[in-house]
């Protein structure tokens, strides 16, 4: 039997959907409608905290949010397949990240990270929380004004930021692995066509690519810190090459592309879980869309006025995050989850997620 912990989120849902065709599926929450809880794939709902869960009950535990591989972490599971705690610890915190990085010869943006209030930047420049991940905290400065306003609140909540110069991106492409002890046995590119926010977040529609330079160095990352686990990293693809902005040390929200192009990374996790092996999947369709249209690509397009581009955004793909005609209920718990949350401030946080 198989417990999916954070169920309402999308990619928990493509993990469902993978592995409920193999196993018993125990899904997770503490949300209400939460996406998952209405797959066709999920066998029993648990609606509850998962640290009061007995996590060694199941033969195989997805953990999907950094809260919850940090759980895992600090109880030592055997039935998941996690990180050591310094692995986690060191794409966590994006400061240490960075060092990582320029010491095996990453490209990163120029960085600061900065504890107390300063304003000796040449703007503009991101500012996001050093410890975390997602588009949570993550602002763009245009000037001293505003950073004024923003950096002594941001350094309330966030406690350490990392300060970076401005990539001029011409795009951005994630690398997705799924490693044990630095060796990989799942790998998949995408690139992001649409985001929300528009100024830089999750991806809303994303196309699968393949991309030498930011796979070999994503391999490097990985093989630096002998890395066990699933991981994303990102990359901004800048006139002179790529860099890296963050590697994410836990399932992702575009998890759905990889498995319809071919990656289908829970399914090699619950292998690599079970027995120890599993077969490589390193190559994978190139130019399938993928997208998020319950809410974010909706959200993409009221932020950006355009009506008409959404109408003709339409027919672009039949693959999508959340709709699907063989598993149609989820879709209707995402709306009703957000009716729920409309007068809430976690409506962004749990509904775009």
């Amino acid at each position: 039997m198989i417990l999916v912990s954070d169920a309402e989120l999308r990619h928990a849902l493509a993990i469902i959907r993978s592995v409920g065709k193999i196993d018993e599926v125990v899904a997770q929450s503490e949300i209400p409608f939460a996406t998952g809880f209405f797959s066709r794939f999920t066998k029993e709902r648990i609606k509850e905290p998962l640290e009061k869960i007995d996590l060694s009950n199941f033969d195989v535990v997805y953990l999907v949010t950094d809260k919850a591989v940090a759980l895992g972490i600090r109880k030592k599971l055997k039935n998941a397949l996690l990180p050591k705690k310094r692995q986690f610890d060191t794409f966590r915190d994006k400061e240490k990240t960075v060092k990582l990085a320029e010491e095996i010869g990453v490209p990163v943006p120029e960085t600061v990270v900065i504890r107390r209030y300063e304003n000796e930047f040449e703007y503009p420049v991101v500012v996001k929380p050093a410890v975390g991940s997602g588009s949570r905290g993550r602002v763009v400065l245009r000037g001293k004004e505003e950073a004024e306003k923003v950096l002594p609140e941001l350094l309330k909540k966030y406690g350490k930021l990392l300060v970076q110069k401005v990539v001029k991106k011409r795009k951005t492409i994630g690398t997705e692995v799924i490693a044990v002890d630095g060796e990989i046995y799942g790998l998949f590119q995408h690139r992001r066509v649409r985001e929300y926010p528009v100024t830089g977040g999750p991806s809303t529609l994303r196309i699968s690519v393949r991309d030498e330079r930011t796979r070999k160095l994503t391999e490097n990352l990985i093989e630096a810190v002998e890395y066990t686990g699933v991981a994303m990293a990102e990359f901004g693809i800048e006139k002179n090459g790529p860099v890296l902005f963050e590697v994410n040390p836990r399932w992702w929200g575009s998890l759905a592309l990889a498995i319809k192009a071919g990656v289908d990374f829970p399914r090699i996790y619950y292998e690599l879980v079970k027995s120890g092996d599993s077969e490589k999947v390193l190559r994978y369709r190139v130019g399938v869309l993928c997208k998020f249209l319950l809410f974010g690509d909706i959200l993409h397009f009221l932020a950006k006025r355009d009506l008409i581009g959404f109408l003709k955004s339409i027919p672009e793909t039949g693959n999508f995050d959340i709709l699907s005609l063989k598993d149609p209920l989820p879709a209707l718990a995402r709306f009703l989850m957000a009716v729920h949350y409309l007068s809430k401030p976690e409506l962004r946080e749990y509904v775009l997620r």
